[in-house]
């Protein structure tokens, strides 16, 4: 096993947990890679030594984390019916300024679906019973 002398200049991590836990980073330059150190209580119990593509995803997985720590949560919008009228108006301005026709309203959408299968089984009866009426 190869031993690569402590650089003089490196950083540090602390660990939360304290009893002298800590990460130290340190750059060998001659070498073409970084060493990451695990410490306790003075004494080194464990490296990792990465060349520089590793490190890169080192610290993307790094920056992912502290950007999802750092995010505010997300609440959930009431769901009082307001929020869906507030984009219906909002599409009906949008599609009035484009000259598209306006959407018909729940209302005038489900008296137009009942229309239309009455007209289906109406159809449907005559192709089957001719013109004579059931009931």
């Amino acid at each position: 096993m190869t031993v690569i002398p402590l650089p003089r200049h490196g950083q540090w991590a602390w660990d939360l947990r304290g009893q002298g836990r800590g990460v130290r980073v340190s750059t060998h330059a001659d070498e073409g890679l970084l060493n990451v150190s695990l410490w306790r209580e003075g004494t080194c119990v464990g490296t990792a030594q990465l060349l520089p593509a590793d490190v890169a995803k080192l610290v993307s997985g790094l920056t992912e984390g502290l950007a999802e720590i750092a995010a505010p949560p997300r609440v959930p919008a009431a769901d009082d019916g307001t929020r869906l009228h507030e984009l219906e108006q909002r599409l009906a301005e949008v599609e009035s300024r484009l000259g598209s026709p306006a959407r018909p309203s729940g209302v005038e959408r489900a008296g137009a679906v009942a229309r239309s299968a009455r007209t289906a089984i109406a159809e449907r009866r005559r192709s089957l019973f001719g013109d004579r009426r059931t009931t």
